[in-house]
């Protein structure tokens, strides 16, 4: 029986290390091809971490924050969908509460737009990193979850957020395609409405509908005159608003409206209509009913 020689000596060490290089060079190629993988091992550095805000301003953390504040309506819904644990420190007003910050002693304050900027700027001063998540758009939220998730060491959840919501509107964008766009009235309660520029109109159009009120609507009700001189085809109301269809039908003026002439009433929940993850929800449901034909 013969058996085959080993290396050995100077010929062996040179086989091992013809062998070490290629073994290297194919790792080196394969790493190269496709996406990196997120770094998940425990002694992988997630920190400093550098992102910057809704207010154009940047924001830099050495550590994950311990302690963390949220104030604001964007904040809140996103700080909860990323179940990091966080202390209130806003008030209804739109400004921070300073005994509430005293007691926390917060590493990072996440805020919403809304959140008076002269009270942001005391918070600063004090020394506390402010981030302003920026919620006027999906595309926005979706920026702030992934900024939200890596400030407070949890980018992975941010990921699937993030993934989730571009599914859904991608599945909507591919279903109204060639569809034409529908002419949509929102009644933000009292005929009061909203412009192109909230996060309702960037729905309202991402959806496959043209908010007919456009970037400057009237403040305060919206007349009915002029309401049946823009002729909606859909009227979108939040649920608990007292308007109903039954309603418009018994108005000697609006219910001349194309909308309401035709039935295409819709309510919809108002928690879908909050700056974060459950927008997309929201896009859902108009695109669907927007254009039924294509769902």
């Amino acid at each position: 029986m013969s058996h085959r020689r080993r290396p050995g000596g100077a010929s062996g060490s040179l086989y091992r290390l013809v062998l070490a290089a290629a073994i290297g060079a194919i790792a080196l190629i394969a790493g190269g091809c496709g996406e990196k993988a997120e770094p998940t091992g425990a002694t992988v550095p997630l920190y400093p971490v550098r992102v910057t805000g809704g207010d154009g301003r940047e924001v830099t953390l050495a550590a994950r924050p311990e302690r963390i504040g949220v104030a604001g309506a964007a904040a809140l819904e996103i700080a909860q969908a990323l179940r990091i644990r966080f202390a209130q420190v806003g008030e209804g007003s739109g400004t921070i509460n300073p005994k509430a910050l005293r007691e926390l002693e917060p590493a990072l304050v996440i805020a919403g737009s809304e959140i008076d900027p002269l009270a942001l700027e005391r918070v600063r001063r004090s020394g506390i990193p402010v981030y302003v998540a920026p919620a006027r758009t999906l595309d926005q939220i979706e920026r702030a979850i992934t900024d939200i998730s890596l400030l407070t060491g949890v980018a992975l959840r941010g990921r699937e957020l993030r993934s989730a919501m571009a599914e859904t509107r991608l599945r909507v964008r591919n279903a109204i395609r060639g569809a034409k766009p529908v002419r949509v009235f929102f009644d933000a309660g009292g005929f009061s409405t909203v412009s192109d520029g909230s996060l309702v109109g960037d729905l309202i159009r991402e959806a496959g509908g043209i908010n007919v009120v456009g970037p400057d609507p009237d403040e305060g009700p919206m007349k009915a005159k002029r309401l049946i001189a823009l002729r909606p085809e859909v009227y979108v109301s939040e649920r608990g608003n007292p308007v109903s269809l039954a309603g418009l039908r018994h108005d000697h003026v609006l219910r001349f409206l194309p909308a309401i002439q035709s039935g295409r009433f819709i309510r919809i929940d108002p928690q879908l209509l909050r700056p974060g993850p459950k927008a997309a929800r929201a896009l859902y449901e108009l695109a669907a009913f927007f254009h039924p034909d294509a769902f």
